[in-house]
């Protein structure tokens, strides 16, 4: 006997019915799974973007020494028409070199320099100068300066990056002086939560391509400074981390403080 016709057609319009919902269900999962994807992409890039927005948002550092080096705070009068004031966000560090090969121009002669401007005075400012020696600190690190020749354009070398002029007087040692700047560039680097590609020199900023920091740039030694500072700054990041690893092994110590300096002396030398 033949079974044909076994199935009613009511039967199989039930069965496709059931293939339509069972493919509505998945494409309805499918959605969700997606939606649920996305909002974790929306949610991961909101806090990455808080999380590297705070971690640039930074107190202005009060620098005392960079290695032996000692830092002197001489800030620019707050009437100078070579402060503008602008509180901002770091994005940058700036590179330059002074310029000015007279005996007797390192740091503490361009501080004088900086607050002895006036008004009818080009308005001239930066941050740093550093010489074979020492380094001056001429404004807060999260104020504007006029240094980069881009006026205070948003995201700029003015509005947004800490100036550092290398002196290259005649009586002063460049090396010492290019060294000096590498280990100030590094520490800031850390301090401000900044990258390689975020240390620029003047000329990247400047609309007329000024040459500027002259002598690293004539020399072809800019990628040598960057490779120096970079190297710089994972050995302050080592050093800061082994510190903290100290500090934390003397808390857990159950030797009294000074018992456990004087048992680790040797080690800290």
């Amino acid at each position: 006997m033949k079974l044909m016709g076994f199935y009613s057609g009511s039967q199989k319009k039930s069965g496709g019915k059931s293939k339509k919902r069972r493919t509505r269900n998945l494409r309805v999962l499918l959605v969700a799974v997606l939606a649920v994807f996305l909002l974790a992409v929306i949610v991961w890039a909101v806090w990455s973007a808080v999380s590297w927005w705070k971690s640039r948002v930074t107190d202005p550092v009060e620098l005392e020494y960079i290695g032996d080096i000692p830092i002197y705070e001489q800030y620019i009068p707050l009437d100078s028409p070579a402060r503008p004031g602008n509180k901002r966000l770091v994005e940058w560090v700036v590179i330059h070199e002074t310029d000015n090969f007279r005996a007797g121009a390192g740091a503490e002669a361009h501080a004088d320099f900086l607050s002895g401007l006036g008004e009818g005075d080009d308005p001239r400012s930066w941050h740093y100068t550093v010489d074979d020696h020492q380094i001056y600190h001429h404004l807060p690190d999260d104020e504007a300066a006029y240094h980069a020749s881009d006026k205070l354009n948003p995201h700029g070398g003015n509005l947004n990056g800490i100036g550092i002029e290398m002196c290259v007087n005649e009586d002063g040692n460049y090396e010492e002086t290019l060294e000096n700047t590498v280990q100030l560039t590094a520490k800031l680097m850390l301090e401000y939560n900044l990258r390689k590609n975020d240390i620029q020199t003047h000329q990247h900023f400047s609309p007329s391509g000024k040459i500027c920091p002259a002598r690293l740039l004539d020399e072809g030694r800019w990628d040598e400074f960057i490779d120096r500072v970079e190297e710089a700054r994972k050995e302050m990041r080592e050093a800061e981390r082994e510190a903290a690893r100290r500090a934390q092994e003397r808390e857990d110590s159950i030797l009294p403080g000074f018992l456990y300096d004087l048992l680790h002396k040797e080690e800290e030398k």
